[in-house]
């Protein structure tokens, strides 16, 4: 039973023709009761027909028997009636009630439905002479018709199973033999060598035909896939040994993070730019990329957020180490997917140094090594910013312009010029604190800036120092000896004004008022407030 279910599911032919003979059979039982009915019931009227055909036969007979009343006459009608298999009973009854014939069969019959038929006059057709009954046999009847429904039912059965084995010899035959024979060519088929399906013969130009010509459509497009997945398997591995020989040769450091900053993926220049270990197993060792950084390195916050914005990129400048032995590292991140990253190292330590270096020569006087005039632009710039965050907090603006100095540079030259503006330079640096700003803006003139200064006698100290330092004969050679003096102007931002560049505007007024009243002095703008920082 288990084999015979497994063949009915997996055997189409097996299955279609069961169907096909449930289908036929279930049709055919339902036509066949019709016709049976329909053939029972058209035997009935035969047979009743043929009653009411013998007794117009020997009706003008009955007629002649009635008129004259004989007895013999009729019972011999009554015995020509009976001779007739399908009638049981004959009964002639005169008008008068008086029976001329009363014949019988010898069989017992079903009680059956008489037919009854007025026998009249054979000279006057409107004159009954009697009446003569007709009793069917109804066994003989029921036997003739079931004889009849039989033989109907053996025909057709015969011409259901006829129809039904021709369709299911020409389903097989037709369609599901060329299909199982395309299932088991197909199952043979190598379709990477290109072999195609043939279709059955007789069937180029039909469903099966295009159904074959489909599978050999999807086999060309099998083989184009084939052949380009080739082509591009080939292309990732010549593209994968020419990454790895890149990943592990190259100078730049390249690397993978996971969302959470966590070096995942890093060839040899990242480990030797970051001192790790060539043994480093990222898998085994988890780094995060911030705690390699002594500073500048991008935090969790950051590399959240960069992951969010696919197709993005940004560097970051870390720092590795401190001191003397500080480098720096140029970082640049991008997304590769969902959490993750790659990443880009290189090392920018002699790039940084050079750059900090040009930087620091374009805001330093070369001859004294203050600031110049860029220089103090920044750091007034700076001073502006803190001054509108902390109003409360006061710096102090010195000018300085040293008196006759060109007389000094047309006396003993340019020369002694400068041994004269280094010494002032050192002297000044020497008063100052590491908060304070010093400037040589060109010349003879320097700008001091006193961070968080608002006291005069603070800076008059200060200056008074500075003078008597500036006292002191400056030693050109053993023969030259220079004497100094300077006019200096003092304006307090915080105190005389709020607005930086109004502040330098009022110390160089200040300076100039030095200058009137007698050089060698100093002069303050403006008074003084009590307030502190």
């Amino acid at each position: 039973m288990d084999r015979l279910l497994t063949l009915f599911r997996t055997r189409l032919a097996l299955r279609t023709a069961t169907i096909i003979l449930l289908i036929v059979g279930l049709l055919g039982m339902g036509f066949l009761f019709l016709a049976v009915q329909m053939r029972a019931s058209s035997e009935q009227r035969v047979q009743y027909t043929r009653l009411e055909e013998l007794l117009s036969t020997v009706e003008r007979t009955t007629q002649i028997a009635c008129f004259l009343g004989d007895r013999q006459l009729a019972g011999e009608v009554a015995d020509g009636l009976l001779s007739n298999r399908i009638v049981s009973e004959v009964r002639i009854v005169q008008n008068s009630g008086e029976v001329l014939a009363d014949s019988r069969s010898s069989s017992d019959s079903q009680e059956a439905k008489s037919i009854m038929r007025a026998v009249h006059s054979p000279f006057e057709a409107n004159a009954q002479l009697c009446q003569i009954t007709l009793v069917p046999d109804q066994q003989r009847i029921d036997a003739i018709v079931s004889e009849a429904s039989r033989f109907l039912a053996m025909v057709l059965l015969l011409q259901l199973a006829g129809l039904g084995l021709c369709v299911v010899v020409v389903v097989v035959r037709f369609v599901t033999r060329p299909i199982t024979g395309i299932a088991h060519r197909l199952s043979e088929l190598e379709v990477e060598t290109g072999h195609k399906l043939q279709a059955p013969r007789g069937n180029h130009h039909d469903e099966i035909g295009q159904l074959v010509a489909s599978v050999n459509a999807m086999i060309d497009h099998l083989m184009t896939s084939l052949s380009e997945e080739r082509r591009l398997r080939l292309e990732r591995e010549i593209e994968e040994r020419r990454y790895r020989t890149i990943f592990d040769n190259v100078e730049a450091g390249i690397f993978e993070l996971d969302s959470e900053g966590r070096v995942i993926v890093a060839n040899s220049a990242f480990r030797r730019l970051f001192q790790l270990e060539d043994t480093f197993d990222p898998h085994q060792q988890a780094v995060v990329l911030s705690e390699l950084a002594s500073e500048g390195g991008p935090t969790f916050e950051e590399l959240a957020a960069r992951d969010s914005e696919a197709g993005r990129a940004r560097q970051w400048e870390m720092a590795l180490g401190s001191g003397v032995l500080k480098r720096w590292v140029n970082i640049l991140l991008s997304r590769l997917e969902e959490g993750r990253l790659q990443g880009v190292a290189h090392d920018i330590t002699e790039r940084k140094l050079a750059t900090d270096a040009a930087e620091r020569l374009a805001l330093t006087d070369p001859l004294t090594g203050l600031g110049n005039r860029l220089g103090l632009e920044r750091r007034l710039a700076v001073i502006a910013r803190h001054h509108r965050l902390h109003p409360e907090c006061h710096h102090a603006f010195v000018v300085l312009d040293f008196d006759h100095f060109k007389s000094i540079n047309d006396t003993y030259g340019h020369q002694a010029g400068d041994t004269v503006l280094e010494h002032v330079a050192g002297l000044l640096s020497g008063l100052i604190t590491q908060r304070d700003y010093l400037a040589r803006l060109g010349g003879d003139e320097f700008v001091i800036v006193l961070d968080r200064q608002e006291r005069r006698e603070q800076v008059a100290t200060l200056l008074t120092h500075f003078v008597e330092l500036l006292d002191d004969p400056i030693m050109i050679d053993d023969t030259v000896q220079i004497r100094m003096g300077a006019s200096i102007g003092v304006a307090l931002l915080g105190v005389d004004t709020d607005d930086v560049q109004e502040a330098m505007h009022f110390a160089d007024q200040a300076m100039y008022r030095a200058k009137r009243a007698g050089r060698n002095t100093w002069r303050f703008h403006g008074e003084s407030l009590t307030s502190r920082c």
